[in-house]
């Protein structure tokens, strides 16, 4: 039994790898267009960056896919050759030739588990903060390319610039008064030099010296400190608040549990949700393996067809339980999809397996 197990092992592991980067490929090739649009005007390497983290956002659907493709591939190659035909006839179980596919299934399930609640989210923060990063790295490290600088409320341009990246006789321009501009009304204001200094998060600091009115005297400071926001600069969907997707599982829970974040139930929902989805592999592995030997003379394509059903029926599944989730307040709902997959999967299996 054991070179049996590990006859179809090593052709389930080479198939998952390829079919794991050949969907990994496509969805790369799919996000191109997308991330060459966010990226323009900073280069290929960041587009290429935040394609990239595009992909890699959606690896809680290629792994699973990726694994059932596999599955269906081995085991309707070897029923079309009549090898689950021939360990029917040595008086083996079929279920002897499901184990190997069942143990990839946890593996990958467990590891899954692993991305989805702590590597996935990171992924999907960082593809809308490289051009944030690329804006912030420009400003305070070249000092800007241009001689000007503009935000929703505040246009800025200057006479010449200096090594230490400071911009001398500075011209001002305030389009509405905000508090974040301090003491500085709508107008015109001239100073002597000005420079950024980072202050992390989404917030850079404006540093006039001897800033003053064009019309009017004002007393204003020799060192005037203005807080210029990101957001301000880049447009919403590059630069955002993080939500539940860009937060990790154990950072989601200590919320929760602390009683200090603003949606528990979504909190709640989203964990839940990335355990459904590391679950799959472990349930697609039984039914890729019947599929695939069900099969056995209709071809892989076709087999690779029929394996779209437990694909469709999982996602319908999850669109279900999350409507249930948003009506009923219960984020235990959002294990819709596994156990509908389950409860379907078990007849389907339990015929074929039964010898």
């Amino acid at each position: 039994m054991k070179k049996l197990h590990r006859y179809y092992l090593r052709e389930l592991a080479a198939n998952a790898l390829i079919s794991t980067v050949v969907l990994f490929g496509v969805v790369l090739v799919s996000f191109v267009y997308r991330g060459l649009t966010r990226a323009q005007g900073f280069g290929f390497a960041a587009a290429a960056e935040i394609t990239v983290y595009m992909a890699a956002d959606s690896l809680q659907h290629l792994m699973p896919i990726a694994l059932l493709f596999a599955t269906v591939l081995t085991f309707a190659r070897a029923s079309r050759d009549r090898e689950i035909t021939a360990i029917r006839a040595a008086g083996i179980s079929p279920r002897t030739a499901l184990v190997p596919a069942m143990l990839l299934g946890i593996v990958v399930s467990l590891f899954a588990m692993q991305v989805f609640h702590q590597i996935a989210p990171e992924f999907h923060f960082r593809k809308f903060r490289v051009v944030a990063d690329r804006i912030r790295r420009l400003m305070t490290t070249t000092g800007m390319m241009t001689d000007r600088f503009e935000t929703g409320n505040l246009l800025m341009t200057w006479d010449r610039k200096t090594q230490d990246k400071h911009w001398h006789d500075v011209i001002i321009r305030v389009l509405r008064k905000q508090a974040e501009f301090g003491p500085l009304s709508a107008g015109v204001f001239l100073a002597d030099e000005a420079w950024i200094e980072d202050s992390g998060d989404d917030i850079l600091t404006l540093v006039l010296r001897n800033a003053r009115g064009t019309t009017v005297e004002a007393s204003l400071p020799e060192f005037l400190r203005i807080s210029v926001s990101l957001r301000s600069i880049v447009a919403d969907e590059e630069l955002r608040k993080e939500d539940e997707r860009d937060q990790t599982s154990d950072q989601l829970l200590s919320e929760v549990y602390r009683g200090v974040h603003p949606r528990p139930i979504t909190a709640e929902y989203t964990v839940a949700r990335r355990t459904c989805f590391g679950l799959l592999p472990a349930l697609l592995a039984p039914i890729g393996f019947c599929i695939g030997v069900m099969s056995r003379d209709r071809g892989r394509v076709t087999a690779l067809v029929f394996s779209l059903v437990p694909l469709c029926l999982f996602y319908f599944a999850d669109f279900l339980g999350t409507e249930i989730v948003r009506a009923t307040d219960q984020p235990l709902f959002a294990y819709t999809a596994a156990v509908v997959l389950a409860l379907c999967g078990i007849p389907f299996c339990w015929r074929l397996l039964r010898v």
